[in-house]
């Protein structure tokens, strides 16, 4: 027979089911393992995640300007301005006078920006490919299945 217990913080369930506060750790654990692995099969940089971030922002959704960056990426103009600098210096993006507007500078990836988000995405998904084939085809449909929970969790 099943029982369940409800505290202010957990559930406790006895009769097969999982302790919510176990499943928060093992969640959690397996989350963090899963995004260092993949970080790990960057494209042969040293760039820091919020770099990294504005980068595939600019190369997923087009150029956009130092505000729509910071407000994008929450953080305050000046921190932005840091980060455009420093990925600039490096030759990973361009900023432009706004042909409609000469006050805006629009910022946009170079085309060796593109390719190191490119190819970072090519070695994460190669990797993870190997990763998927190797599984069994009932380990892929509940990978599926709790895919959409992970979409559904993080959406809320």
């Amino acid at each position: 027979m099943k029982s369940t217990h409800t505290t202010a913080s957990r559930e406790l369930e006895v009769g097969g089911e999982p302790i919510v506060e176990e499943l928060t750790a093992t969640f959690t654990d397996a989350v963090a393992r899963l995004y260092r692995r993949l970080r790990a099969e960057r494209g042969g940089d040293q760039m820091g995640e919020s770099q990294r971030s504005v980068l595939k922002v600019l190369v997923g959704e087009g150029p956009r300007t130092l505000r729509e960056l910071s407000e994008h990426e929450h953080v305050k103009p000046p921190s932005m301005n840091q980060t455009v600098n420093s990925l600039e210096e490096a030759g990973l993006l361009a900023r432009t006078s706004d042909p409609s507007d000469g006050r805006k500078v629009i910022i946009a990836a170079t085309a060796e920006g593109v390719t190191l988000i490119e190819e970072t995405r090519r070695r994460r998904n190669e990797w993870l490919s190997l990763q998927l084939d190797s599984l069994s085809a009932e380990e892929r449909r509940t990978l599926e299945a709790a895919s959409k929970i992970i979409v559904r969790i993080t959406n809320s």
